[in-house]
């Protein structure tokens, strides 16, 4: 199974990289389809996408495994996965291109009796960049497990209850450009842009995990030293804990900027997700990562977004869980060795008690 894990990270699949995503996209089809399953390929604005089922055109499986293709940029050598003291280490071996070598395995393990299986694999290559072009327009074609498998949060082993929502908000501020020697001439958009900034951040009195925070995460304007700024941008990057929060807090900074005559857009959403241990398609899951690591599966709350929101909005329950491991997006990204086998047993067990027709 390291071969396969090896294989995949070799793939230098960059977010925006359409030819690494091609060839190893290509690769996973062809795998899958020399073991008996069925595939769709999509194409979304360049970003591709694969979806293979055990019967052809199946948008409903009862169990979807998910996983995103691309990776956060990374030097050279981190696309040769390394085994150094029983972890695995390159780019990809965390976030999350063990889930994919994992499905592939258990794929090939089935593959004399896979017609036997409801199961489903969807591989995606845009998550880092939002979804918007992979997951998302998936679902809205039709694509509704009865449980999604999408281990891209969670840590140690750890199964999401919750993930913050998200809104990113572009703030547009307009001024009147004049030479910078003769600022009085002038109405400088950067000034105005930090007085509605500052103003933003009011409604965000304390910033912790578990509370609604504001990033700013871009900041632009003008076009010249020397000259009064006509124009500057910002997008704010707000993470909500409740979804009722959503509306109040999106209205506030509407009002702030219309008292300055600049503009607020949401440029990208998603929304508050909640799971349950206890849900039946979950449970099952939850038993057998005690019974195979003895780890006790208490749940997780994310701070941060994943795929598994465009599935949660269908009410489709989610399993999103990272075996041993660490270093997301750095460059020391590893993932423990026996944690890796232990998820592929996990997985297949888990196939095998509820997909099974």
């Amino acid at each position: 199974m390291d071969d396969i894990l090896r294989k995949l990270v070799a793939f230098p699949t960059i977010t925006g990289d359409q030819t690494a995503a091609h060839e190893a996209i290509d690769y996973i089809a062809s795998f899958v389809v020399a073991r008996g399953m069925h595939v769709e390929r999509f194409d979304s604005n360049g970003y591709e996408s694969i979806v293979a089922t055990t019967h052809p055109g199946e948008k409903h499986p009862k169990v979807l495994l998910a996983a995103h293709l691309d990776v956060v940029p990374a030097p050279d050598e981190m696309f040769d996965l390394r085994l150094e003291e029983g972890r695995y280490i390159g780019r990809g071996a965390l976030d999350m291109k063990f889930a994919i070598a994992a499905y592939l395995q258990v794929v090939d393990n089935l593959r004399d009796t896979i017609s036997d299986y409801d199961l489903g694999v969807m591989i995606t290559s845009d998550e880092e960049d939002g979804g918007k072009n992979g997951v998302g327009p998936l679902v809205a074609e039709g694509y509704a497990p009865k449980v999604c498998i999408l281990p891209d949060g969670g840590d140690n082993w750890q199964i999401q209850l919750s993930a913050k929502g998200f809104a990113y908000v572009k703030i547009a501020a307009y001024g009147k450009q004049a030479h910078g020697a003769r600022p009085w001439l002038g109405d400088n958009a950067i000034l105005k842009l930090m007085r509605i900034i500052a103003e933003v951040q009011k409604l965000f009195p304390k910033i912790d995990a578990s509370t609604n925070t504001l990033n700013v995460g871009q900041l632009s304007g003008g076009q010249a030293p020397n000259q009064v700024a006509g124009y500057a941008e910002a997008t704010l990057d707000i993470r909500l804990v409740r979804e009722s929060d959503r509306q109040k807090i999106l209205g506030d900074i509407t009002k702030i900027c219309e008292q300055h005559d600049a503009e607020a857009s949401v440029t990208m959403s998603g929304p508050v997700c909640t799971f349950d241990l206890n849900n039946p398609l979950i449970k099952p899951f939850t038993q057998l990562v005690q019974e195979v690591t003895g780890i006790v599966v208490q749940g997780s709350h994310a701070l941060g977004g994943s795929d598994a929101r465009y599935f949660a909005a269908k009410n489709v329950p989610c399993i999103s869980l990272y075996p041993t491991g660490d270093g997301h997006h750095s460059p020391d990204e590893w993932l423990d060795e026996a944690a890796f086998y232990q998820f592929h047993e996990v997985l297949e067990r888990y196939i095998q008690q509820i997909a099974k027709r």
